[in-house]
């Protein structure tokens, strides 16, 4: 089949974001899919990573359509020292008058994101390809979820199959939750999620519960997964090698709710003084957070910028005890970030932290992969720390006897193929 992919976050943009479709395309070209992509020239990402512009796979075209900046109207409009938000929508009194404005001005003037300035340049570079070259398929991929109104625009004009994927919710995303729009934009904003979702040929989410948020049978659950290739080692049986400390690693940003000091003092009142280190590595924090938590664990923390994605699955896998912290806010039961299937990957044990009944939850006891504490069972948590501990004083290795194969982006890839020859078919 020939695809058009349309998406704002591509290499070399690095994080989260680029990370599934970045895994599913090799497979999707060696199943004999010819794609082109389009996507922004220089766009306003939160990271750069230029290692994953080598995992492009060279048969892919890559249309990059420039795109104003959003960063730069932002600081034009609020001061050269402000940054354009990324997500996390931070309106405390104590985030001082500026930055309130700021994010009254994103929630309800800017429908439905930042990136939509983008729209009109990417279509135009989507209907001169398609009337250039024969596509079989529009697929479009979100948060940005403007871009979905690209394939919506597309759907009307030219009747072509469409999918739109959802890396994240619209209306539901946790941040909407904590600065609430206005009724007038909250209506907007419903209104446009739900056409995309009718409109769409299918919606592939991520989790089940975005599934049940978006309320349409042409939905297909498809993980984020993780890559086999580079996880390839994983059935080694000979033991780590010791270190002096006691390893524990969060991998990622950190979102409001995540509750990151009842974390913080959970691992300094179960440890102590023992040999043990904590590692934070890319969780995005201001100064003032860094100074408290170096204030609690002094030497014991190690805090580390952004590193580029095999790095980070490297740290992942020099951990004895990998932490993913659940937000307490509603909405977070059904996020299923790449960094889980990465963890579950490694092979190290898991400690989740979080309100208990989310799907990340469901996973870790479905693969025996770790355990999950609400943070008010802090006797249990702390046993389970402990033990882990313990374990690794002894240079014990567990041995996870699940397979998790059919978590693989491979796996999740050829699901999506199906998806895609299925739409053919109709």
């Amino acid at each position: 089949m020939k695809l058009l992919l349309i998406t704002y976050y591509f290499p070399p943009c690095g994080g989260a974001s680029v990370q599934r479709w970045l895994k599913w395309l090799p497979e999707l070209v060696r199943l004999g899919h010819e794609i082109t992509v389009i996507t922004t020239l220089n766009g306003d990402y939160p990271v750069l990573d230029e290692s994953l512009l080598e995992e492009v796979p060279r048969e892919i075209k890559v249309l990059r359509v420039p795109s104003p900046s959003p960063g730069k109207l932002w600081k034009l409009l609020f001061g050269a020292n402000s940054r354009l938000p990324h997500g996390n929508l931070d309106n405390s009194r104590d985030s001082g008058f500026l930055r309130r404005a700021m994010v009254w001005i994103r929630v309800n003037l800017i429908i439905p994101d930042m990136r939509r300035i983008w729209n009109p340049r990417a279509y135009k570079a989507a209907v001169e390809h398609l009337r250039n070259k024969p596509t079989d398929l529009v697929i479009t991929t979100g948060p940005p979820h403007s871009t979905h109104l690209i394939g919506l625009k597309l759907k009307t004009r030219y009747r072509l199959p469409w999918v739109a994927d959802w890396r994240d919710p619209w209306t539901g995303i946790y941040y909407l939750k904590l600065n609430p729009p206005c009724a007038l934009s909250r209506k907007i904003n419903l209104g446009l999620e739900r056409k995309v979702a009718n409109s769409a040929d299918m919606n592939i989410v991520v989790s089940q519960h975005l599934a049940r948020h978006l309320g349409t049978a042409k939905t297909t659950v498809i993980y984020n997964g993780y890559d086999a290739t580079k996880h390839c080692t994983l059935d080694d049986p000979s033991p780590p090698q010791k270190s002096d400390k006691f390893k524990i690693k969060y991998i990622g940003r950190v979102t409001e709710g995540q509750k990151l000091f009842d974390m913080l003092n959970l691992i300094r009142n179960t440890l102590g003084d023992k040999d043990y280190e904590l590692t934070l590595l890319g969780t995005g924090l201001n100064d003032t957070q860094l100074s408290q938590m170096r204030g609690m664990l002094g030497s014991k923390l190690r805090i580390v910028g952004f590193v580029p994605h095999n790095e980070a699955l490297r740290e992942m896998a020099d951990a004895h005890l990998l932490l993913l912290l659940i937000n307490y806010y509603e909405g977070f039961e059904g996020m299923l970030t790449t960094k889980l299937f990465e963890y579950l990957a490694s092979g190290v044990e898991i400690l989740c932290l979080g309100p208990h009944g989310s799907e990340a939850e469901q996973l870790i006891d479905t693969y025996q992969a770790g355990q999950c504490f609400d943070l008010s069972e802090a006797e249990a948590a702390a046993l389970f720390i402990n033990n882990s501990y313990q374990a690794w004083q002894q240079n014990a290795r567990t041995v996870r006897s699940m397979d998790i194969t059919a978590l693989s982006s491979q796996q999740q890839a050829l699901s999506l193929n199906d998806v895609l020859l299925g739409l053919k078919k109709h």
